[in-house]
């Protein structure tokens, strides 16, 4: 019974190192990405 909870032990603390990974991975913090906004025309809606 001790080895079962050792083994799940396990099992949940590599999916939490590999939910970090992956979320760290969709962030994307290697600077690739920009926050630069495109400007374009506006349309201006009669009365809002």
């Amino acid at each position: 019974m001790k080895t079962k909870k050792n083994l799940l032990l396990a099992i949940a603390i590599f999916g939490g190192v590999l939910f970090t990974v992956e979320a760290t991975n969709i962030i994307n913090l290697d600077g690739q990405t920009t926050t630069e906004l495109k400007k374009g025309k506006r349309k201006l809606l009669p009365n809002g």
